[in-house]
């Protein structure tokens, strides 16, 4: 290792395993990469606590990562936790002994960061996906719980939707089968299909009937079947997955584990992995199939070269913003009202930096509640805010955190009539810093979205001065505005409050 390297150790805590995978940030390289076989969730599809008798035993193999991490001088390390560990009853309980035992803090993963971290590893070392991406193509991501569905046109992500529906989830129902049932695999295939179509139903129209191209990633059996030593992918042909998953149909467990090189835990997983890629395969219209064996871990280092700036021409914020866009359309958003707010919020942002020193990410979480905030809406125009609120905390959006899902969703709930000073009891989820946050935010959102409050679009543009004690918004409109005048003097109360300075509305006329 030479001075000029930068090393990171990414540790990630699964479900069924727990990883290590030592980085150069710098030129990409993996120089270690460390597997336990550790299942210290196994039974939490069956909303079981984590045993504690295992949490002992993912100590002991954190320790040893540690003393991996040690021996190659690394000093710049992460532990993670899978967003499905984290739903277990007791994760809290478990985050804490593994910090008191280890040394270690748990930062818990949320679905749409695993998704968002993924897409990125595959962006950069996957060397066909701008070539796939092109065009039509569908990211398939296998969890050990649930399967993520990107869509992708133009080299544009379209849509990315989470179905709690994985390999571990399936092999638990398989198991009840077979007690239960006389032809468990019949009856497996039947359960998949029903909940797939379930899922599918609620994707935009357009992506029902599209044929795709498949990045097929986490089908951890077919990765090491087909994918040659050394390689991170390989083409898949439709005619060679349907020989593969007929055989294994119809295989007892111990050829399969002969033939595929698998263990007895893993060769559980195989049937429920095969018949879940082959329903997903017909549902996106699958015209060809890339494996590609590149998991969250490898998305996590890949997240920390970006992040110290190695990879300066990856942009994969307007990911999240399709994301949100994505879900906007799916409640019914009135398109026209959201730009220009989002126009408007974003303009008052950047001209008051002096004011807010809030930072570039912040930035982006305001034009995602911009997005968002009337999602309510869909559900009740009658305190659409609060329809909002929880409609958001219940969502997945890609590649932001719980905490920052939480703030988005705090800021749509305070952008109409409420502020946070009115309901403290709600608003005591977040951290002070992180509340502030929330409230600049929402006073920013308030004055753009009075700037439209009859959703009517009569302002052209804006222009923004800051004065000593006011902050002038001149807006260039040739209509009447009576009733944004009314509304601005409203929600402009709040921005006093946060910044200290008035709000002062003045008009400009186009055409004198």
């Amino acid at each position: 290792m030479t001075m000029a390297d930068d090393y990171f150790g990414a540790m990630l805590v699964n479900v069924s395993s727990i990883e290590l995978s030592i980085v150069n940030l710098k030129s990409g390289t993996q120089v270690e990469r460390v597997k336990s076989t550790v299942a210290i969730g196994e039974n939490i599809y069956n909303h079981e606590d984590i045993d504690f008798e295992t949490v002992a035993e993912a100590a002991e193999a954190l320790r040893g990562f540690l003393q991996i991490i040690k021996d190659y001088g690394v000093t710049h390390y992460q532990l993670w936790g899978s967003q499905a560990l984290s739903s277990a009853p007791n994760a809290e309980f478990i985050r804490d002994q593994l910090y008191v035992r280890t040394g270690l803090h748990i930062e818990w993963l949320s679905w749409g960061e695993e998704s968002f971290v993924r897409n990125e590893a595959v962006a950069l070392k996957f060397d066909h996906y701008h070539h796939l991406v092109k065009h039509h193509a569908a990211i398939i991501g296998l969890n050990s719980g649930s399967t993520t569905l990107s869509f992708f046109a133009q080299e544009k992500l379209i849509a990315s939707h989470n179905m709690k529906l994985g390999p571990v989830r399936i092999k638990e129902v398989l198991q009840d089968l077979r007690t239960t049932a006389p032809n468990p695999v019949d009856v497996l295939d039947d359960y998949i299909n029903s909940k797939v179509d379930d899922f599918y139903r609620f994707l935009p129209a357009d992506l029902q009937t599209v044929s795709n191209q498949v990045i097929l990633i986490g089908a951890e059996p077919l990765n090491a079947y087909f994918i040659p030593q050394g390689a991170i992918s390989a083409p898949l042909t439709l005619d060679d997955f349907n020989q593969f998953s007929r055989e294994v149909a119809g295989a007892s467990d111990q050829y399969l584990m002969e033939r595929l090189h698998l263990t007895e835990e893993n060769v559980e997983l195989i049937l429920p992995v095969v018949l879940l890629i082959k329903k997903l395969l017909t549902v996106v219209h699958a015209e060809k199939i890339q494996l590609v064996n590149l998991n969250v871990i490898d998305g996590l280092t890949t997240n920390q070269a970006i992040m110290a700036g190695y990879h300066k021409t990856a942009h994969f914020e307007n990911q999240i913003l399709a994301s949100a866009e994505d879900l906007a359309q799916r409640y019914r958003v009135e398109p026209h009202h959201m730009q220009l707010v989002r126009r408007f919020a974003l303009h008052l942002f950047d001209q008051l930096r002096t004011l807010h020193h809030l930072t570039t990410r912040d930035r982006l979480l305001l034009e995602v509640a911009t997005i968002v905030h009337d999602i309510g809406g869909f559900i009740d125009t009658h305190q659409h805010y609060l329809h909002s609120d929880y409609v958001l905390k219940q969502s997945d959006l890609l590649g932001l955190s719980q905490e920052e899902t939480q703030i988005i969703a705090a800021v749509s709930r305070y952008h109409s009539t409420r502020t946070p000073g009115e309901d403290l009891a709600h608003f005591q989820q977040l951290d002070s810093d992180k509340r502030l946050v929330v409230a600049k935010l929402s006073a920013i959102l308030r004055l753009a979205d009075a700037l439209d409050d009859a959703h009517q679009q009569t302002i052209q543009k804006i222009s923004v001065s800051v004065r000593a004690d006011r902050v002038i918004i001149t807006v260039f409109s040739d209509d009447e505005l009576s009733l944004i005048h009314w509304a601005f003097t409203y929600k402009a109360k709040f921005f006093t409050d946060v910044f200290g300075l008035q709000p002062v509305l003045k008009q400009r006329r186009l055409h004198k």
